[in-house]
């Protein structure tokens, strides 16, 4: 499975035009394809986009109900792994010159610099890690490149460098949508290739020295080095400018792609973004759920970006279910900031229905939870050090459920 085999199973919108890299979006723009899965040419190099842009197209490389999501990757933990190492020759990638202006990196947006957005960064100390990293263009050999702590890369890289290290990294561009995901989900400390390939029925995997590498069209090879930078603007989730910050310098030493390769991008802020920032959190917090209570169906909501709200389904049997379940899906993910739960009748993807449950089943002295001095995310640009996080009870009261039977 790879980007190649990929694009036979959705058949994306093959574009006959040949753009700037800084013209992209404004083009896509103005002719309404934003969030259309397609395959265009910039700079008369092939650049492809929004392979994950919707839940039926995610549903689609899982076999799966796009509204059943939550409940089928939830199960993705119970597979067995299927690893098979080959050697990084097998893969059939060419050496390029070592000058990253050859890529087709695109300027998304007036204020911000050239961005790798589909970079997936893969590294090793203890142990290996794989996920997404922006990274901003700053010449021919070097990229600037978010790091979040505590999260795993950049913890690694901070090991690194105070051991007076540099973090040896590969960076893959143009990959199968479904290793996309699993380097977007949150799993525990070397556990990213066994779910990739848990979730892909199986996953071939690359060495070159140190590091394994998925079926990729492009492989930078390089070095995260003690050196940092000013990083940004970026235009992020929320689809507003993120913070500059200092983060480290990539040192690129060698770069390998596949003859007339894809290069992968993903539009910031775009629905692709919001796919795989928030849908994979929507398994964990079914998993966290059912753990207080009967959980039916969990989704992230797209007004909050699919990040920031999520709606979780419940059998309700006990007085208090609701409640809890706010508290474990709230501790799922950090970021999250509101939760409302919701009835097994209430259609958890209808903004009426769920409209209709606060309307008909919500008093807000005895169903709202609010939590406050928390830690949030810090792309959500109305919180401080802190924020508030809340909850909606909007389940029927078990002791006269049958007054909410709901007859039209």
């Amino acid at each position: 499975m790879n980007l190649r085999s990929a694009i036979k199973e959705i058949n994306p919108i093959i574009l006959d035009v040949n753009l700037e890299h800084d013209k992209v979006v404004d083009f896509l723009k103005d002719q309404g394809l934003l969030n259309t899965p397609l395959i265009l040419r910039v700079e008369g190099k092939k650049v492809a986009m929004n392979f994950l842009s919707s839940r039926e197209i995610l549903a689609r490389f899982l076999n799966a109900d796009p509204k059943k999501i939550a409940v089928e990757l939830a199960k993705i933990y119970e597979k067995p792994e299927k690893l098979d190492f080959r050697n990084f020759e097998e893969i059939g990638l060419k050496k390029l010159p070592k000058n990253l202006y050859e890529l087709p990196i695109l300027k998304f947006f007036p204020k911000t610099a050239r961005y790798i957005t589909a970079g997936i960064v893969i590294a090793k100390r203890e142990h290996y890690n794989a996920s997404f990293h922006r990274m901003m263009l700053i010449d021919e050999r070097r990229l600037a490149v978010r790091l979040v702590a505590p999260r795993h890369t950049y913890l690694m890289w901070k090991d690194a460098v105070e051991n007076g290290e540099e973090l040896r990294v590969a960076v893959c561009i143009g990959v199968h949508p479904l290793f996309m995901l699993s380097a977007a989900t949150r799993v525990p400390p070397g556990e990213e290739f066994s779910y990739a390939s848990k979730l892909m029925n199986g996953l071939t995997v690359y060495k070159k020295d140190e590091l394994i590498i998925p079926d990729s069209e492009i492989v930078l090879f390089g070095r995260l080095t003690a050196e940092t930078t000013a990083e940004g603007p970026f235009v992020d989730l929320t689809g507003t400018y993120d913070d500059v910050r200092n983060e480290p310098i990539l040192e690129v030493d060698e770069i390998f792609a596949k003859k007339d390769y894809i290069y992968y991008t993903i539009i910031p802020g775009g629905m692709e973004h919001r796919i795989l920032m928030g849908i994979p959190y929507e398994p964990v917090i079914y998993r966290f759920v059912s753990n207080v209570c009967k959980v039916k169906n969990v989704a992230t909501t797209t007004g909050s970006r699919n990040y920031f709200h999520a709606i979780v389904q419940i059998e309700k049997r006990t007085e208090g279910d609701a409640k809890n379940a706010i508290l474990a899906a709230l501790a799922a993910n950090p970021s999250l900031k509101g939760v409302i739960v919701v009835d097994e009748d209430i259609d958890i993807f209808s903004y009426e229905d769920i409209d209709y449950a606060i309307a008909t089943r919500f008093q807000a002295d005895r169903g709202f939870v609010i939590i406050t001095g928390a830690r949030g995310s810090s792309l959500d640009p109305s919180a401080g050090e802190t924020t508030a996080k809340w909850g909606i009870d909007a389940t029927k009261p078990l002791k006269n459920a049958e007054q909410f039977e709901r007859v039209i």
